[in-house]
């Protein structure tokens, strides 16, 4: 078995034994990738431990006849810690972006921009005020779709192309269609279909996230059921064009929790 070395972040893992668990990366030279860690669950292990949320560089065996190498060795390049105010929403976006790379990446093929945008990604979760995190998913969400080939249709109508701010007065409902890929006129709409309304304030949002840098995402302040209902939607047009068939497990966290915070 060829050593091999790759930058790598953990985005899931699954234990099969006392002592050892299969580990799915996101690593910068080979996209995602599954690897063994033989032993990495025993407290007294002699090689670098994995910690979830650090980039590190990990060492292993790349397997050509088995369908995952192992792990030889793991050394921290740099730690994300999510201690400053708002620890579990911090860490339930962090949560729900792996989550993402880890259901919509093909196993194997090279994301190196896509791996730059996910570090940068996380060094924002750590620093951002509290009440701009869910802004600054978001961005995430709509720049990982673009890359992976789902870009949604937020400005002109999916079905007959024409500008929808030309089309709609302000205090308009807009209609989204998960289905056909973005907003659609009223023209184009057909009966029967599902839809989900946008204010047109929410579809101006999703528009200039849509091409916000994380750096502008970082300082957009949106409350958080204003949140809920963006990140619905976009979650319903993923579940269409991807074959995604559950809702993101860290996002319904963040659901509870903060359904125990309003109710306490």
């Amino acid at each position: 078995m060829p050593l091999e070395k790759a930058e790598a972040v953990i985005l899931k893992s699954f234990d099969w034994s006392e002592s050892s668990r299969t580990v799915h990366f996101i690593t910068r030279e080979f996209g995602k990738l599954a690897l063994v860690d033989r032993g990495g669950r025993r407290l007294n292990t002699k090689r670098g431990r994995l910690l979830p949320f650090s980039r590190m560089e990990v060492t292993f065996y790349a397997s050509r006849k088995e369908t995952s190498g192992y792990i030889s060795d793991a050394e921290m390049i740099e730690p994300f810690s999510f201690e400053k105010e708002g620890t579990l929403g911090r860490l339930a976006y962090a949560s729900a972006a792996c989550e993402l790379l880890y259901l919509l990446l093909p196993d194997e093929e090279p994301q190196t921009v896509l791996y730059g945008y996910f570090i940068s990604y996380l060094r924002q979760v750590t620093q951002v005020e509290k009440r701009c995190l869910p802004a600054l998913f978001i961005a995430f969400f709509l720049r990982l779709l673009s890359q992976l080939g789902y870009k949604p249709s937020l400005a002109y109508c999916c079905g007959c192309g024409a500008e929808i701010a030309n089309l709609t007065a302000e205090e308009e409902l807009l209609q989204f269609s998960p289905e056909r890929g973005g907003l659609i006129c009223r023209a184009c709409q057909k009966p029967g279909e599902y839809y989900i309304g946008l204010s047109a304030g929410e579809a101006k949002l999703l528009e200039t996230l849509q091409r916000a840098s994380l750096n502008e995402a970082a300082s957009l302040p949106i409350g958080y059921r204003d949140a809920r209902h963006l990140i619905e939607v976009l979650t319903s047009f993923l579940k269409f064009h991807s074959g995604l068939l559950s809702d993101l497990r860290s996002l319904a966290f963040l659901e509870k929790l903060k359904t125990s915070q309003l109710n306490g």
